[in-house]
């Protein structure tokens, strides 16, 4: 775990803000080295399934991408499990922002990940809150590697949906990806339908609240409630990438997992988040 010297937090401003507007963005969260540390552990990874001179990640992706896409998933896979993106996504400023925000003394760690799209836009998510999580409520951390606007995509909120509670969930396709040709797995419109579990908000929910597409500098960090409805908007620049590391905390209040014998681990989609208040705790 890593203590940033040169970060100045003013933790009461960013619970505000979080409570009032959802989400707070942190300036220049990681610094230019802290950056240059996890963009070359990714590199490095890159070169071990095929090794060449290339120094910039972006380029390299592309390589492995022509190379052997299965290959580049596997990269995609085991990113979440290198240790370099684990020091600075668990950052104990962070996990005291958190910790004060819940007023929990433990946290724990919901799914790190690291997520990047291209100009196929082939994985953006539809709009969504964070779900199938170890507890109710959470603090998702949303830090691009590289700037979000909008060429290179970015994050897409719809404004004041967070003060609503948790909205229904559907794990099939939406509707306009209903009449998807089952032998190619394709919508009308060519858009591969790539996971099975297909977690969205019907729009006449999210329509009701006014979009936002954020544009966050590389190395700031969002730090957003789970129940701020969410989805990428789309890269239109060909040769860029959108590369996010994600943290998903989950307090320890509020975990079906520790007060009920057969609960699963994490919460369903299915499930009615709103009715799992064990500690009468609520943000």
């Amino acid at each position: 775990m890593i203590k940033e010297k040169n970060r100045k937090w003013n933790y009461d401003l960013a619970i505000k803000k979080i409570k009032k507007d959802g989400y707070f963005v942190f300036e220049n969260f990681f610094s230019k080295d802290n950056i240059k540390e996890i963009k070359n552990s990714l590199l490095e990874t890159l070169n071990y399934i095929k090794r060449d001179n290339e120094k910039d990640l972006a380029k390299k992706y592309f390589k492995i991408k022509k190379f052997n896409k299965k290959l580049k998933g596997n990269w995609y896979d085991m990113a979440r499990y290198n240790l370099t993106l684990y020091k600075f996504l668990h950052s104990q400023d962070a996990i005291t922002l958190v910790k004060k925000f819940f007023k929990s003394n433990v946290i724990f760690s919901a799914r790190p990940a690291i997520h990047v799209h291209d100009s196929t836009n082939d994985f953006l998510l539809e709009p969504h809150q964070e779900t199938a999580a170890f507890s109710r409520d959470g603090i998702l951390l949303w830090a691009p590697m590289f700037d979000t606007n909008r060429n290179n995509g970015g994050l897409t909120i719809w404004k004041n949906s967070h003060k609503h509670g948790f909205f229904p969930h559907k794990i099939e396709p939406p509707e306009q990806l209903l009449h998807l040709n089952k032998k190619q797995k394709k919508d009308p419109t060519g858009k591969k339908v790539w996971t099975k579990d297909y977690t969205n908000i019907d729009k006449s929910i999210y329509n009701q609240f006014e979009k936002i597409n954020l544009s966050v500098k590389a190395g700031s960090a969002v730090f957003m409630i789970n129940r701020m409805i969410h989805a990428g908007y789309p890269i239109k620049s060909k040769n860029k990438i959108r590369l996010t590391l994600t943290e998903r905390f989950n307090p320890l209040q509020n975990l079906p997992y520790l007060k009920k014998e057969n609960a699963p681990q994490t919460t369903p989609y299915t499930a009615d988040l709103n009715k799992i208040n064990f500690d009468r705790f609520s943000i």
